[in-house]
């Protein structure tokens, strides 16, 4: 009898032991049940989803009614994640959705579905996963529309599907071209300016402008200039390029703008060259040193000469056309020979001359002839003539003795004074000091 106890103590360990492992570390093997299972052994790889979708017709219209399409299966916007018995889905580290639900084939513990469906002819229990769950927590394919948002999963052990109450998904990298702003800096210059939003990680890496030419550039500023060649209307767009986790362009219709570069302006100027006026030329190619804005630099100035007048022997500035050979000489030299001569009337002497016109002097001089008419006309006085050497030279006067006195000059008076002054002294002190004695 102890030896039957011993036998059937071992195998109810051996049964603990191994029930204890299959709920503590659950097998493929352990979840195969096609009684509550909609896929008996379950999904584990994307390629069986497929697989098992489109081979099962009751499978494919469960997960339409679960909001995945065809594309979805076919890995749109699909990613693994994991839900957890207290209604958790987790994907990439982050909660996508709480209150999570399933549904199951058949169930052991009606009182704890919410409820029932039919799909496709087929009848599900919805279960909340704290109630249908025997394990902690379950591998999952998770499907998000193109914002992030979850829509719906389904338990890789079973293929029972999973959804729930989305979280809002973390705001995505936004990259937005705004607009094209437009300079007028000359007549075919301008300057352009773009704004450009980046929100919640994105950024901006450079500029490419279009100017509308046939000419583009990329640039980091947000600020460029350009000058065309050519007049005409032309239409300017600048892409924002960045990124948004990835590498992206963005444009807009507000980063789009039209311009008109006008056609030069033209000016009628003086040629300096011919003093042709008007000629018309274009503004950039004016040079002071061959037009002239002043139409007067072209007008004819009539050409001058120097002449001399014959008949009063001055020398004056005439117009060419007015020059005349029987008044005027260009020999400037005939009026420089001989000043011009008067005959005048010497007033005192009543004598007639002829002086230079220059020397004519009114208090002495008269013009009026008649005035001398008593006398005859004389020559001018001729100089006397200066006497005659003297053969012998004259002779050198003696130079006075000390004792004599000068007879002239008023130095030679004084000093002479003195010095008889001084010889009487001294034969008055002479004579004194022989009485001493």
């Amino acid at each position: 009898m102890n030896k039957l106890k011993r036998i059937g103590i071992a195998i109810s360990l051996g049964i603990a032991i191994i029930g204890g492992v299959w709920l503590a570390s659950p097998s493929r093997a352990a979840v195969c049940d096609k009684w509550i299972n909609v896929i008996e052994c379950g999904t584990r790889s994307h390629q069986e989803l497929k697989s098992t979708y489109y081979s099962r017709s009751d499978f494919r219209s469960l997960m339409n009614w679960n909001n995945t399409n065809d594309a979805m299966i076919e890995g749109k916007n699909m990613k693994n994640g994991v839900v957890y018995k207290d209604g958790r889905v987790v994907v990439d580290g982050r909660v996508v959705a709480t209150g999570a639900r399933t549904v199951q084939r058949n169930t052991r513990y009606p009182a704890s579905s919410y409820g029932t469906e039919v799909v496709g002819g087929t009848k599900y229990y919805k279960f909340d996963v704290q109630n249908s769950f025997v394990y902690n927590q379950f591998d999952i394919f998770a499907w998000f529309d193109d914002n992030g948002k979850f829509i719906a999963g389904v338990i890789k052990d079973c293929g029972n599907p999973i959804w729930g109450n989305p979280t809002p998904p973390p705001a995505k990298p936004s990259l937005t071209c705004d607009a094209l702003q437009k300079t007028e800096v000359s007549r075919d210059t301008f300057k352009f300016s773009t704004k450009a939003t980046a929100k919640d990680g994105a950024s901006v890496t450079s500029y490419t402008y279009n100017f509308g030419d046939g000419t583009t550039q990329t640039t980091t500023s947000s600020e460029i200039q350009h000058t065309y060649a050519k007049p005409g209307n032309y239409k300017v767009t600048v892409t924002v390029n960045g990124k948004e986790g990835s590498d992206v362009q963005k444009t807009s219709q507000g980063c789009q703008t039209q311009i008109t570069v006008k056609p030069e302006p033209e000016m009628q100027v003086c040629r300096l060259s011919d003093k042709k006026y008007p000629v018309t030329i274009k503004e950039s190619e004016f040079d002071e040193k061959k037009y002239s804005k002043n139409p007067n630099d072209c007008k004819e100035v009539p050409e001058e000469l120097d002449v001399c007048i014959i008949e009063s022997k001055q020398i004056k500035k005439i117009k060419k056309e007015e020059f005349d050979e029987s008044k005027h000489t260009t020999d400037l030299s005939r009026c420089k020979e001989t000043p011009e001569e008067i005959e005048i009337c010497v007033i005192e002497s009543k004598q007639i001359k002829r002086i230079k016109k220059e020397e004519f002097n009114k208090e002495i001089h008269t013009t009026d002839l008649s005035k001398c008419k008593e006398k005859p006309v004389t020559p001018p006085e001729t100089p006397p003539t200066p006497p005659e050497t003297p053969s012998t030279p004259p002779k050198t006067p003696e130079t006075p003795t000390p004792n004599q006195l000068p007879r002239t000059g008023t130095t030679n008076i004084v000093m002479s004074a003195l010095g008889l002054g001084g010889l009487t002294t001294a034969i008055i002190a002479y004579v004194a000091s022989r009485r001493q004695m």
